[in-house]
């Protein structure tokens, strides 16, 4: 098997053994011309999970569209093209080997190209074609005793293998005044709660990080009968726990004052969240006196209601792209 390698750094042999992904005949490749159109398509084809069609530049692909800035002048160019990437996440990326066939009816064998050394190529939403734009001379593509046109008729190939792109890619942002900054909760019949140990806000999600306040009506370790205990915690933090990674986060801690909101009661707090050992809360044991709680004057407890407030200022934010 004689196998050369162009100074483009193309690669090409000839094999008897037939792409094994696609196939595309064209019959009457001489009219193609009289369509106007450069460019000539391939229905799509599946290979590794992914579709993909051919694309032949039968007048070759003109410079400034081919990949190495040559001219395809001359030759005949012949394309790969990834499609059907509308349901790929943002920021797709799929990177591939792949080899592109020319049939040689006179020898029955089929004309291999492809990158020398194996190079991966990487296809994205803004480079969707890879090929090659001088992939044979039309004077040699165009001569029948050459085996590639013959009675008008001719065919390409294409043999994918795409590369497992294993790399997790994350991005770690801080947020300031997120938006949606704020959970309130109101908690009813809150004298009926006071025998509970402590109680849990619902789940809530700021940024991407899901959370929820935890309260202790007669106060926690040494504020126990004396203070209310009031905290933050992470409703993420097994997840936080098995990437070993840390949340970061400045809140304030509020009780309003249902008289006078000048007169809330609120605490500021930082922390990272996760981590190891895990941090799943922070707040404060001694937040507020029950005795200033439980006073009606005070406007914090009304019709036995009292509403609790996290806002954030800070926020770190995890994401993938």
């Amino acid at each position: 098997m004689d196998v050369s390698t162009t100074a483009g750094g193309v690669e090409m042999l000839k094999r008897d053994i037939p792409p094994a992904h696609f196939i595309f005949m064209i019959r009457s490749f001489s009219l193609l011309s009289e369509t106007g159109n450069e460019k000539h398509e391939s229905g799509v084809f599946q290979a590794c999970d992914k579709k993909w069609r051919l694309c032949v530049y039968p007048k070759g692909k003109k410079k400034q569209q081919a990949d190495n800035g040559d001219n395809g002048d001359g030759h005949i160019s012949l394309y790969l093209q990834i499609v059907d990437t509308h349901n790929f996440s943002p920021g797709w990326e799929v990177y591939a080997k792949f080899s592109l066939f020319v049939y040689d009816h006179v020898q029955d064998k089929y004309l291999t190209v492809k990158d020398a050394g194996g190079k991966v190529r990487r296809f994205h939403y803004m480079k969707t074609e890879w090929g090659f734009d001088q992939l044979l001379p039309l004077s040699i593509f165009n001569d029948p005793s050459n085996g590639y046109l013959v009675d008008d008729t001719c065919a390409f190939g294409a043999e994918i293998v795409v590369v497992s792109n294993a790399t997790k890619r994350e991005c770690l942002s801080l947020v300031k005044d997120p938006k949606k900054n704020t959970y309130t909760w109101r908690i009813s019949n809150f004298a009926s709660k006071k025998t509970q140990q402590f109680i849990y806000s619902d789940e809530f999600t700021i940024e991407g990080s899901t959370w929820k306040l935890k309260v202790f009506p007669r106060g926690d370790s040494s504020a126990k009968g004396k203070y209310l205990s009031f905290f933050l915690e992470s409703a993420d933090s097994s997840n936080l726990t098995v990437n070993d990674r840390k949340l970061y986060a400045k809140y304030k801690l509020r009780i309003c004052n249902q008289l006078d909101q000048r007169e809330d009661q609120e605490k500021e707090a930082t922390c990272f969240f996760g981590g190891s050992p895990a941090v799943t809360r922070w707040g404060y044991y001694y937040f507020m006196l029950l005795n200033q709680l439980e006073s009606a004057a005070k406007g914090f407890l009304l019709n036995d209601t009292l509403i609790l407030e996290v806002e954030f200022m800070f926020l770190t934010k995890f994401s993938e792209f």
